[in-house]
């Protein structure tokens, strides 16, 4: 398994219209980049809760089908814990209260 990896899922925006995400791990940290069909480039991105939770969910999907180290999954959990995400061992969410 690389050490670099790049993860791409797609939304769709309320005009109806596709919007690319792409995660990419560099053994440090996950640098997120924002594409539209009729752009020309990927352009970075700022992160929200929906986009680490969209990003989790990939990232649990591909670990299920044995296709991703638990280790990557473990790294989004603790991007997820200040934002007030956790997770059991069956990967469903539970949402903590913040300050608690």
């Amino acid at each position: 398994m690389t050490k670099n990896q790049c993860h791409e899922w797609h939304e769709r925006l309320e005009d109806g219209r596709k919007q690319y995400i792409r995660a990419h791990w560099n053994s440090r940290e996950w640098i997120f980049r924002l594409a539209h069909p009729d752009g020309e480039e990927w352009m970075p991105m700022q992160p929200t809760v929906e986009t680490w939770l969209a990003l989790r969910d990939v990232l649990f999907r591909k670990y299920q089908r044995k296709r991703l180290p638990l280790k990557h999954l473990q790294t989004v959990d603790r991007s997820l814990e200040p934002l007030g995400w956790r997770f059991d061992e069956q990967g469903h969410a539970i949402e903590i209260e913040q300050g608690a």
